[in-house]
């Protein structure tokens, strides 16, 4: 079924990859210096090497600082990050998609995801831990695959890599393992692989990688789970009792599941008609995703009625459930010879096309609605500003906004960038001068809990918005 390596069919997809994500990485570079809210983050968090970073695991933000040191502090940083793992999302899925199904299947298993909004725009709107997770359970499958076809030592060692890649990603990768490892452990002709003594030592390789953060987390525990919690909405004493919760839970998670899947479904139902649902001979590794989706879904229903959870989000399933395209072509072998199959690929390829011409223009259609977001900030002309007004880019920056500070680290990264909460003690920087900066009225609120009344005002349009749309009011000062 598998051709060669060097046959063409096997060289275009990573010829694909590397067009289709590097147009992404020249569209995200030019169409504004300007930051999202996660890109921001990380711009601020690789000031400095840690064990943890608050609510979220370390292992993208480690990735980000490596490539900030070989590439330099900058929007292209970035998104050559963030791309690169999307384009290893879909590569590891094609190369584990091409040793269970034909050929033609096996490219459209991959590209598929793209239907799967979550993957296809979200991710390249603003994610960047679900991302990366998603990478991470990419590479799990692809190394599962292997070792049931032929198990191998060296591939044990690199399930256990994956496995702490995974947990240090997001931690939610937990339930992907569970639901992953049960299904093996549950399917006959998988079962073999887990009796090898090699997957003691992939356990063991996993917990050398996962120890640095996991000593952090018995130490920041509160600080790392609280943020879940809240999101999941599974903190004690919640109103409207237990029964309620349940159903707002259940109605939280059904619709999460149909906004990460339901555009899919469609596009397989409207293209192949009855051949989608029709019944075929169940595979080894058809009834194994079977598994797999029914034990997920219990483990997600665990995590309602005993954990609490209430709030689930459609970014928060991708991980979980980005190789649902493959499942389905793998219990549908007899689609590869459907007549209607260059209808997919049509769908795929204007998909494919959409996505880049909303990230290209995004900034644009906002500026035209009147409703400019974080990208129309005009980042260039305030960092022009702040140098004319004797700021020599090297002094620490203090201010209450990530956003904002993101944005100054990335324009003046020789500079520490110090982001002041509202509920926190005034920040400690370096000695000497600093440059105290706010937008908006928070910007104000943070002059006055600092007790600094001399400031100068500046205020800049946004980018392509409307010329009576407010601009943007910034306050600074250099404190001496």
């Amino acid at each position: 079924m598998n051709a060669p390596a060097s046959t063409p069919s096997h060289r275009a997809p990573w010829l694909l990859l590397l067009l289709y994500f590097g147009a992404h990485i020249v569209a995200r570079t030019l169409v504004s210096d300007a930051l999202e809210l996660d890109e921001a983050e990380q711009a601020l968090w690789t000031q400095q090497l840690a064990a943890g970073y608050g609510t979220q695991p370390p292992l993208y933000t480690w990735l980000q600082w490596a490539v900030f040191q070989v590439a330099g502090v900058s929007v292209l940083s970035l998104s050559l990050l963030k791309n690169t793992l999307l384009a290893s999302t879909y590569a590891f899925v094609w190369l584990a998609a091409r040793r269970l199904m034909a050929p033609p299947l096996a490219l459209l298993a991959a590209a598929s995801m793209l239907l799967i909004p979550q993957i296809g725009w979200e991710s390249q709107r603003d994610l960047t831990h679900s991302v990366l997770a998603t990478a991470v359970a990419a590479a799990t499958l692809y190394v599962v695959v292997r070792l049931i076809e032929k198990p191998r030592p060296l591939l044990y060692l690199a399930l256990g890599l994956c496995a702490a890649l995974g947990l240090l990603s997001k931690y939610s990768f937990a339930v992907y393992l569970a639901a992953l490892g049960l299904a093996v452990l549950l399917s006959r002709d998988t079962r073999p692989m887990l009796r090898s003594p090699w997957l003691i030592a992939a356990a063991l390789l996993a917990l050398v990688v996962l120890a640095p953060h996991a000593l952090w987390l018995l130490d920041n525990w509160q600080l790392a789970s609280a943020r879940t919690l809240e999101k999941l909405d599974a903190v004690p004493g919640v109103a409207g009792g237990v029964a309620g919760g349940v159903v707002r839970g259940l109605s939280s998670l059904l619709g999460a599941t149909l906004a990460t899947l339901a555009a899919l479904a469609l596009a397989f139902a409207a293209i192949f008609g009855r051949a989608a649902w029709a019944p075929t001979a169940a595979s080894p590794h058809c009834r194994l995703w079977g598994r797999y989706l029914g034990l997920l879904a219990l483990l997600m229903l665990a995590l309602v009625v005993v954990g609490g959870a209430t709030h689930f989000k459609g970014r928060w399933l991708q991980p979980l459930l980005f190789m649902a395209p493959l499942a389905f072509f793998c219990c549908r072998p007899q689609l590869s010879t459907h007549s209607r199959l260059y209808w997919l690929r049509g769908t795929l390829i204007v998909f494919a096309l959409l996505y880049l011409f909303m990230a290209s223009m995004r900034p644009v259609f906002d500026g035209w609605r009147n409703r400019p977001d974080e990208l129309n900030e005009p980042a260039a002309e305030l960092a022009l500003a702040l140098r004319t007004a004797s700021y020599d880019g090297r002094a620490p920056i203090v201010t209450h906004d990530p956003v904002l500070g993101g944005v100054l680290r990335v324009r003046f990264p020789q500079a520490q960038v110090v982001v002041w909460k509202d509920d926190a003690p005034a920040p400690q920087v370096q000695p000497g001068a600093h440059l105290l900066i706010g937008r908006g009225e928070a910007g104000r609120a943070m002059f006055d809990r600092a007790g600094t009344g001399d400031y100068a005002l500046l205020r800049l349009r946004y980018r392509h918005a409307h010329p009576g749309h407010p601009p943007i009011e910034y306050r600074y000062t250099l404190v001496r």
